[in-house]
């Protein structure tokens, strides 16, 4: 993810951030890894594997709210639910949602 936001909305900087500007480099990494989990996730929704799936999103869920994005969090765990369950159609959305948040996250306020 780079530090434009494409859905239109407002960026997420990172709270982690604002509290302490020497962990920029941290979450800089952080952020410019989300794609590569975004796509995991979408080859496992492709093939129906929502073991792989849930776990990739427990993952996200922690490491979200860690590097000072608790609406990543919020989202992943949403995710994460639909995957235990099997939830295609539910799965799909909140896979979307997710990835439309992803592009506002940016390391600090613009």
């Amino acid at each position: 993810m780079t530090q434009s936001h494409e859905s239109g909305q407002s960026p997420i900087p990172s709270d982690l951030v604002r509290e302490d500007p020497a962990l920029t480099d941290l979450v800089t990494r952080f952020v410019n890894g989300l794609s590569v989990r975004l796509q995991a996730m979408e080859r496992a929704l492709r093939i129906a594997d929502f073991e792989a799936l849930s776990v990739a999103a427990h993952q996200l869920k922690g490491s979200g709210g860690g590097h000072g994005y608790p609406s990543l969090t919020a989202r992943a765990a949403e995710l994460e639910q639909h995957a235990r369950n099997h939830a295609i159609d539910d799965c799909i959305d909140a896979l979307a949602e997710l990835k439309d948040l992803c592009a506002r996250i940016v390391v600090r306020e613009p």
